[in-house]
């Protein structure tokens, strides 16, 4: 997993940016099948706020951690922790996954990654190259990128 975002001497102009430019590349991935649980222990391992699901090598869906919030209800009706985890443990990625998630091109400019992702009020998109998983792009990967883009102006 990286964060290939732009190299010294490489610096573009950020509207001829492309989505590959900032992306992560080879983001962490679960199962349909997999246990919520274990993508709860992925998010926060990985401090990220959402995976990608793959079946038979194809995106599939997206779990993000609101997503988990929603199928994972807490106090009243769960007493500890550990109740919890034994209820997350007992559900699939697929009682919480957006099915079918939007994707982007790694081609795309980054600003059209930038639009998709505030006005559906998303953190992060796939990024599929036809029908392969090539990455991730999320709100922190487009922060990235502005203040490198800005480093000289910041004080």
């Amino acid at each position: 997993m990286g964060f290939p975002c732009l190299p010294e001497g490489e610096q573009k102009v950020a509207s001829q940016m492309r989505v590959r430019d900032c992306m992560t590349v080879d983001p962490t991935t679960v199962g349909p099948r997999d246990s919520l649980q274990k993508v709860i222990e992925l998010l926060r391992r990985r401090d990220i706020r959402s995976v990608p699901v793959i079946e038979e090598g194809r995106l599939v869906g997206i779990v993000s951690d609101r997503d988990i919030r929603q199928v994972a209800p807490a106090y009243p009706l769960f007493r500890d922790e550990e109740e919890i985890r034994r209820y997350t443990e007992r559900l699939a990625v697929t009682a919480a996954m957006t099915a079918d998630p939007m994707t982007i091109s790694p081609d795309a400019p980054l600003v059209q990654a930038a639009k998709v992702l505030e006005t559906y009020r998303i953190s992060s998109l796939p990024v599929v190259d036809g029908e392969k998983l090539v990455g991730m792009i999320s709100v922190m990967d487009l922060l990235r990128a502005f203040v490198e883009q800005n480093e000289d102006a910041a004080v």
